[in-house]
């Protein structure tokens, strides 16, 4: 295309165009140009544009014109920028509002020329105006007739609008409040800055938040700020919709006062009704101590009443000369005496404080031995079976408690069924899964289930809830102490498993034990058996440390009759000067409950002088003993009252090994 055609062209074009060469000089100049700047193209060809326009800042229009030489890159500038960029007019002589764009021509590498592009956008512009004018007018309807605050602040806060509602909400009229840095108005400056700021870096809603208004008369008022972001004229703002909601809070804070006050009266009801509770249960406590008492007081009466008689008759006896009648009174009062040591066992296993020699035990095995047992001991009216799973888990326990509980549990079937019926004694492996185990108040897992089931006369509810009280029985006077039952329970408990009661009237009775699987490996010492012949050896020594003068008395003579060197000790102090010394000792026998020292304490000093030392432990009472971790290897206890001939057994068994 010729130079005249590309002209006419350019001349033809309904937008400004202005072409300049790599030297920023002016090489077409159009028709529009012409007519819009009333300079002719032969006043503007060959200058520089800043002498056609000098009152013109055209720095930025320069700088895109030498990146659009150099790279080729568009740069645009808009009218909205800079409106005064050219002094341009319409036909009718009215300002021209024009956007322009600046860019290389694409043909020519390198960039020899760059075109100037006026695009007239005065309608549009006026049209957008009138738009705009109509929608504020709608919008200051709106935010007029609001009830809650409206405020347009800059980006730096300063307010440019607000609504009429600040004279009732604030007591500022709008025109009091634009120009001003609205953090005045608020009691925490710096969280109407965060709230500001937080919209400003973001194109979110701000969600709302409270802050604390501070109103003209100095009063505070409770406000609810919501905040958003929109830009005009490319100009950002920030709306702020401020609402009061001091009646919301009004009524939050009565609604907390409610909830305290009813909180305190609830409170206080609860301590009324604990502390009848307490008085209550102190009540039952007390009830069931006079229970336990009284029946105590009544057994222990009757055996102390023949143990008593039976020394006194002794005594007259053997002053009187008649020594062959004596035996009869020796024998009631070791029977009475016995029963009397059996009640204090059957009252601590209750209490959960008897002494127990947790071991591995091989449930079958410990059934077998007490068959014959039990079957006499329910008689011939009783048809008894005992029935056990082939593969039996071990449990731990102490095997004479348990063997205790089987027969006490067949002995109450037996009495249920006085007229004769059946009995079964049933041992088998269970899984206790989560529910079960929660009714049941035992760990889940897996465990050996002990159930005794007779055909009895059964039992009514009141009773089964009463069953394991201690001294509680419907047995006749003299015909039941009333600890069966809460022995059995009391073994159980400590042996961390749990025991079920079911029954009904005339259809029988079951009772169910649960005892924990033991995971380990039968105890070999549990074992050794004793050797019916015993060598005498004068070179053994034990130690007895008992303060209770007639105990050791007694024990020293059975350590002589069995042929050992007896060495006293009155208490754990007296046992260290002792132990610690290079006497040789073969066995320690020791009392736990001791003033000072007690018997533990005394066997911890002894293992570590002498690690393999055997102890032998005797406790009428001890709680710490009751626990299954008391004992150590090597140790073991027996209960207080004990017959010479089973502690004569026991230090034969301990000593056999070493005899």
């Amino acid at each position: 295309m010729s130079d005249t055609e590309t002209t006419s062209t350019i001349d033809a074009l309904a937008i400004g165009v202005i072409v300049l060469d790599d030297q920023r000089r002016i090489v077409r100049w159009n028709e529009w140009l012409e007519v819009a700047s009333g300079i002719p193209g032969t006043a503007a060809i060959g200058r520089f544009l800043s002498d056609v326009f000098p009152k013109t800042p055209l720095t930025r229009v320069l700088a895109c014109m030498t990146d659009a030489l150099e790279a080729g890159i568009a740069s645009f500038i808009t009218q909205s920028l800079n409106p005064d960029l050219f002094p341009l007019k319409t036909r009718i002589g009215k300002r021209l509002i024009h956007n322009i764009a600046i860019s290389a021509v694409e043909r020519e590498r390198p960039f020899k020329h760059c075109i100037i592009q006026i695009l007239d956008v005065t309608g549009a512009t006026e049209r957008e105006q009138v738009l705009r004018k109509r929608q504020n007018a709608r919008y200051d309807a709106v935010v007029g007739s609001a009830q809650d605050v409206i405020l347009t602040v800059d980006p730096l806060g300063i307010v440019q609008f607000a609504n009429p509602a600040s004279t009732a909400q604030l007591g500022y009229a709008p025109e009091n409040i634009i120009g001003q840095d609205a953090g005045f108005l608020f009691k925490d400056q710096k969280a109407w800055k965060d709230i500001l700021h937080a919209i400003l870096d973001s194109s979110d809603v701000h969600l709302p938040a409270e802050l604390t208004a501070i109103r003209q008369d100095g009063s505070l008022s409770y406000l609810e700020v919501t905040a958003s972001k929109w830009i005009s004229d490319s100009r950002v703002y920030v709306s702020a919709i401020l609402r009061d909601v001091n009646e919301r809070r009004q009524i939050e804070e009565a609604l907390r006062d409610l909830n305290t006050t009813l909180e305190q009266k609830v409170t206080e009801r609860t301590d009324k009704l604990m502390q009848t509770e307490e008085a209550l249960r102190q009540s039952q406590k007390m009830e069931a101590v006079g229970q336990l008492t009284g029946g105590i007081a009544h057994d222990f009466n009757n055996l102390l009443q023949s143990i008593i008689g039976s020394l006194d008759r002794i005594g007259k006896r053997i002053s009187e000369g008649r020594i062959s009648e004596v035996d009869k009174f020796v024998e009631g009062a070791m029977a009475s005496a016995n029963r009397a040591a059996a009640l204090t066992h059957r009252l601590l296993a209750f209490a959960r404080r008897q002494p127990i020699d947790p071991r591995p035990i091989d449930v079958r095995k410990l059934l077998g031995s007490i068959e014959e047992l039990l079957r006499r001991s329910v008689g011939e009216g009783i048809d008894i079976t005992i029935t056990s799973v082939e593969n039996l888990w071990l449990v731990r326990c102490d095997a004479n408690q348990l063997e205790n509980a089987i027969l006490n549990l067949c002995i109450n079937a037996r009495d249920a069924s006085p007229d004769g019926g059946a009995l079964s004694l049933d041992v088998a492996n269970i899984v206790v899964d989560e529910k079960c185990a929660a009714q049941r108040d035992i760990a889940p897992g897996e465990h050996v289930r002990f159930r005794v089931k007779d055909s009895g006369v059964g039992m009514p509810q009141d009773v089964i809830d009463r069953a394991f009280d201690p001294f509680f029985t419907t047995k006749p006077t003299g015909q039941g102490t009333g600890l069966g039952l809460s022995m059995v329970y009391g073994f159980v408990k400590q042996s961390n498993g749990s025991i079920r009661l079911e029954s009904h009237p005339g259809h029988g009775t079951t009772v169910e034990i649960c005892l924990p699987r033991f995971r380990g490996e039968l105890d070999g010492e549990a074992e050794v058996k004793v050797a019916e012949k015993f060598v005498s050896e004068q070179n053994k020594f034990v130690l007895i440390v008992e303060d209770e003068f007639m105990v050791r008395f007694l024990t020293v003579d059975v350590c002589s009759e069995l042929g050992y060197r007896p060495l006293e000790a009155a208490d754990g102090a007296a046992a260290l000067k002792i132990l610690e010394s290079s006497q040789q000792i073969d066995l320690l026998i020791t009392d736990i409950g001791m003033p000072g020292l007690n018997g533990r304490q005394v066997a911890d000093a002894a293992r570590v002088s002498r690690p393999d030392l055997p102890i032998l432990f005797m406790t009428g009472y001890a709680e710490t003993a009751s626990s299954s971790g008391f004992l150590g290897k090597g140790m073991e206890i027996i209960t207080k009252p004990v017959s010479m001939n089973m502690l004569t057994d026991r230090i034969r068994a301990i000593m056999a090994p070493n005899s």
